[in-house]
């Protein structure tokens, strides 16, 4: 990757993939217009994204990056993170791709626990709207529910955060929250309990919310998705998802890590779920090549070895079905530009 930011998730050991426990919601789902397929994205913070032709002829038009919530503090002294996300922005642009960003604890160091104030928050994100003021998409805090975020124990406080960017920027799409669908209370807050107390502090629907439904995507199951829709009124975003083939510490996760069966969580992903309710907006998949031979963390459309996996097919063959045709001039990797060119031979 062009910066190191490990996703919190990707640090926790098999067993809480497993041993999470789903909680039931009494309240009804309500659903919203929306798109007939939700807009796919790719969340990756590496350049090399945007020169990869596999990429580029997809269509797509969505990316997502995550970043420390003060990287552009006067006090954060590190040149080199700021730069990437600068090229980041500045390519994703040129090709005329939307950015969601994330906002994240700080990386800067002994203050990975601390929260903001309000204020504080409040005046990084306008120095960061100030440099960019294209961007419109953000999520207010990623994986603000899981106890590796400072967020976790403070609803009130992100609830905060999250009115003060729709008064700082009232022509931005904002994600309440960014939340894990692991529901196991030594690890995490239940993403619908923690959900629940940030409309409480609010005082309002928030019309956005972004999940990282991991878990229950790797073992086929549409329960978190559907607790999440059943409890709160707004579009939900999958800003963060897709079958994983590595895992921290190398254990029994409850499911194959094999490019089949990641093949088939992508397929559940882009065919299954967005059936549940039009306000499933987005799906971001993560990532898209992975970063090392020996990554403790793998759920790459395109392997180390620099080879599409079956999930790429997948993605691709998704696409298509929604109309939105590959530019075989770029890549013929795409399985449709396999049909276009077969059944244009002679």
């Amino acid at each position: 990757m062009g910066i190191v930011w490990t996703a919190p998730l990707r640090k926790l050991s098999v067993a809480l993939l497993v041993g999470c426990t789903l909680l039931a919601i009494p309240a009804s789902a309500r659903t919203a217009p929306a798109a007939a397929h939700p807009l796919v994205g790719i969340g990756d913070e590496n350049l090399a994204l945007f020169s990869d032709p596999r990429f580029l002829a997809l269509g797509i038009t969505q990316v997502r990056f995550y970043v420390s919530w003060d990287v552009l503090s006067s006090a954060y002294k590190n040149p080199y993170r700021r730069d990437v996300l600068a090229e980041w922005l500045a390519d994703a642009r040129g090709l005329g791709l939307t950015p969601l960003i994330t906002f994240d604890h700080s990386d800067r160091h002994g203050l990975g626990d601390r929260l903001p104030s309000v204020a504080q928050y409040s005046n990084a994100f306008l120095t960061f709207h100030r440099r960019y003021p294209w961007v419109s998409d953000f999520a207010t805090w990623n994986e603000a529910n899981y106890y590796g975020e400072p967020t976790a124990g403070s609803p009130k406080r992100v609830a905060g955060y999250y009115l003060a960017l729709r008064r700082d920027c009232p022509t931005c799409t904002i994600l309440a929250a960014e939340l894990l669908d692991l529901n196991n209370p030594r690890e995490a807050v239940g993403d619908v309990e923690w959900a629940r107390a940030l409309i409480r502090y609010a005082r309002t629907q928030p019309a956005y919310w972004g999940l990282h439904n991991y878990v229950s995507a790797n073992t086929l199951s549409e329960t978190s998705v559907k607790q999440l829709l059943r409890a709160v009124r707004g579009n939900i975003w999958l800003t963060e998802t897709g079958g994983i083939l590595a895992l921290p510490h190398h254990g029994r996760p409850g499911f194959p890590l094999t490019s089949k069966h990641q093949a088939n969580v992508d397929r559940f992903l882009l065919d299954t779920l967005p059936s549940l309710s039009r306000r499933i907006q987005r799906i971001y998949l993560y990532e898209w090549r992975s970063p090392s031979k020996h990554a403790t963390w793998d759920s790459a459309l395109i392997s180390y070895a620099n080879q599409p996996r079956p999930a790429y097919d997948i993605l691709a063959d998704a696409l298509a079905a929604w109309g939105i045709a590959p530019d075989c001039t770029v890549s013929e990797s795409p399985p449709a530009c396999h049909t276009a060119t077969a059944s244009s031979s002679p």
